[in-house]
């Protein structure tokens, strides 16, 4: 369904964070809901009707622009993806369900998203935006609010009524044991300087006696220098190989070669080594629950949104469909 069809319920209090992509993913989609039914239908060709409810070729027009596709749009007058049209009529679909539920979403939650979402741009960074797309700020806080009805409405109808028993985390773990391994990892500390006459001075430096942390804070241009080049831990195969290569061969505490890549030159260093280790049932099962709501989650939003879809009444305007395009 669209962009609403790939969400997915990891738990419940990742609806917020849910809410989020879903915005990121329409940019702001269906400002032209903002329009009266009488201004829909004087402002473009009748592509479809849900529940009497019209959507025109204005209308699809107005919800690529909104989230971003300015080219796709201006080419809307004459062509237009079946795709599209489907995920818009859904959209509206949705959101007429949400209506008849009687239910509602608080001033105060949609503050708190609108906020937040802010603070994800800064306030002068989604004002560009906003003018940058001819998005006026009352049609943007509409579709706010339409976001998080949406929301509302697939976790009470959908993912609230999902359960995941104990015996069906347990029969996971043991038909996929081997996504639960993790292989040896080391730990790898570097240095990364413009030059390789500045890492082999380096490098002496530490055979001399001093610190690699400290050299690493006060010398490295890498992101990870406040942390005296501390990268983290890492499995076979998570580092370029020629990194790799060296990282293998090093002993716990040695400094490597001076190491060439598109980033600079680095000098490596190896402070722990941890073996390969096979997580235990308890150590995952939070893991595994999330992996099955999520699944469930599809094919009951799929179920759930086929069942919507079929009590709906939508009609095509195949007169009016010559330009839609089917992919």
């Amino acid at each position: 369904m669209g962009n609403e069809r790939s969400a997915r319920r990891p738990m419940r209090g990742g609806r917020i964070r849910w809410a989020w992509v879903c915005w990121v993913a329409l940019l702001i989609a269906a400002g032209c809901d903002s329009s009266l039914q009488a201004e829909r239908e004087k402002k473009g060709v009748l592509l479809a009707q849900v529940n009497g409810e019209p959507v025109t070729r204005e209308d699809l027009r107005a919800h690529l622009k909104a989230r971003g596709d300015h080219e796709v749009a201006g080419k809307a007058g004459k062509s237009i993806s079946r795709v599209v049209l489907e995920q818009f009529v859904e959209r509206r679909l949705l959101l007429q369900r949400f209506r008849e539920t009687g239910e509602y979403v608080s001033e105060g939650k949609v503050r708190r998203f609108v906020e937040f979402v802010r603070r994800q741009y800064g306030e002068a960074d989604l004002k560009t935006v906003m003018k940058e797309q001819g998005i006026d700020e009352e049609s943007w806080l509409k579709t706010m609010r339409e976001t998080l009805e949406i929301e509302h409405l697939l976790e009470k109808e959908v993912y609230s009524k999902l359960k995941v028993s104990g015996s069906e985390i347990e029969d996971y773990y043991n038909r996929n044991k081997e996504k639960f391994r993790v292989g040896r990892r080391w730990r790898v500390r570097q240095i990364v300087v413009a030059s390789a006459k500045m890492a082999e001075r380096l490098r002496k430096l530490i055979l001399d006696g001093k610190s690699f942390a400290a050299l690493a804070q006060e010398h490295s241009i890498g992101p990870e220098r406040g942390a005296g080049g501390d990268l983290g831990y890492f499995q076979a195969g998570e580092l370029p190989e020629n990194i790799e290569n060296v990282v293998e061969s090093l002993e716990l505490g040695e400094v490597s070669r001076v190491v060439k890549s598109p980033a600079g030159f680095h000098l490596l260093e190896v402070p722990e080594r941890r073996l390969p280790i096979q997580n235990t049932l308890a150590s995952v099962r939070d893991v595994i629950k999330k992996r099955l709501l999520a699944d469930k989650g599809r094919a009951g939003l799929e179920r759930w949104l086929g069942e919507l879809k079929r009590n709906a009444k939508i009609t095509y305007y195949p007169e009016n469909l010559e330009n839609v395009v089917s992919g």
